[in-house]
Parts: structure tokens; sequence; C-alpha cells
């Protein structure tokens, strides 16, 4: 009995055969099961927050200044238009860009602006220019409202952090305003503004207040040159 029992183990036919392939079948089937719940599972885990795999980003803007004397309404004062500030390529990376020596720049992967350095600096500017008692908005779809044109240029925004326990907030913005005389358009303003604000630290959050007090006291000391013109 039990010779032949293991003869009929041992000897290959086509119920041995059958057997093995079924066994072959399952187990190449249980592997693919579950490889496919392991795949399955990370990809839950990541969906949920579980796993991350990329470092965040932080978003930040700079607001409009509210200054001294600001009257919140746009309807006096001269008429102004401001274009779009261009800005210098070395700073027109949404990134945060830090000076940390004479001349080496870099920039900051995780923390950035949240539209283009040019645009929101512009935005905020006309705000605060058009809410001031120095002028008002005079779009460019009514030309004989305008007796002022405001072009500018960013040349500089960085954080400098080459005193580590010192860091400082700088912009500085070329700004040309032009005024309309019975031929046209003149320069009566062409100057560089510039602004550096010491924060208590070199985080992100600190930097944009430093950036907002320099935008605040640029916009401040062209409004004091404007305020003299007719």
């Amino acid at each position: 009995m039990n010779q032949n029992t293991y003869r009929d183990v041992s000897r290959p036919g086509a119920s041995g055969c059958a057997s093995s392939g079924k066994m072959k079948q399952i187990s190449i089937s249980g592997i693919f099961i579950g490889g496919l719940v392991i795949i399955m599972g990370l990809c839950v885990a990541g969906c949920s927050g579980i796993i991350r795999d990329f470092p965040e980003q932080n978003q930040f803007t700079i607001a409009p200044p509210r200054l001294p004397g600001e009257v919140g309404i746009r309807s006096t004062g001269k008429g102004l238009l401001v274009r779009q500030f261009d800005i210098s390529p070395e700073f027109e990376s949404s990134f945060f860009i830090y000076k940390v020596s004479e001349n080496r720049y870099t920039s900051d992967y995780y923390n950035k602006f949240m539209v283009s350095p040019a645009r929101m600096i512009s935005d905020a500017f006309k705000e605060a220019v058009y809410n001031s008692v120095v002028f008002r908005s005079a779009p460019a779809s009514t030309p004989s409202d305008i007796r002022f044109r405001l072009g500018g240029k960013i040349i500089s925004l960085y954080a400098d952090i080459r005193h580590p326990e010192k860091p400082r907030a700088v912009m500085a913005l070329r700004l040309t305003l032009e005024q309309h005389t019975g031929s046209g358009f003149v320069p009566v303003i062409n100057r560089v503004y510039r602004a550096s604000q010491p924060t208590t630290q070199a985080g992100p959050a600190a930097l944009v207040q430093g950036w907002n007090h320099c935008l605040a006291r640029i916009i401040s000391d062209f409004l004091k040159d404007a305020q003299t013109l007719d």
C-alpha cells in the first residue's frame, strides 16, 4: 500500500502535470494580486497625505501699503496711468532671492511669491497711489483724463543675509513720471528709489513684512516728489 502510494505520487503522469500546473497558476495569481494590493495601498496612503515625497512650498504676496493721508477713494487728485513695471532679469523669478556675498546670490525653492514680482509690485503700487490724495486712476480708455503716466522697473528685490544675525529686506525701483503737455508727454521725475528694512529674523514671513515696509517707503518718497507738480 505504501509502495503503490509512493509510486503514484513520484511517477510523472498526466495527473501530476495538471496538479503542478494548477499550483503554478495559483502561485502566479497570488503574487500578482498581492503586488496589486500593495500598490493600491501606497496610492491610498499617498493621496491621504500620509506619505510625502516632495517638499511643501510656502507662497506669499506683497500687499498694497496703507499710507498716511490715504483717502480710500478714487475721485480726487491728478489723473495718472500706471503701466506694468519691468524687472531686472536676475530678480524676475518668483522664488525668494538671497544675497549671500558681495557678488553671489541664491534662490529659495521652498518660499516664493504667488505671482510674478513685477505684476505683484505693479498692482500694489497702483492700489496705493490711486488711493492717495495726489493721484487718481486714469485708465487708458479715457486718454483725455491722463495728465501723468508712470512707468517703472524693479532693479533690486532680495534678502541680504551676508550677516545672518542682521538680515535685511532690500528693494529698489526706477520710476519715470511723465506729464502731459500740449505737444505730448515729457519726463518730470526720473529717479531710483531705494529702501532697506532690517528684520528680526531671516524667516520668510519676516522678510515679506520687510519688503512691505520697503514698498511703503518708496511710494511715500515718490508721492512727496510728485505732490509739488501742477
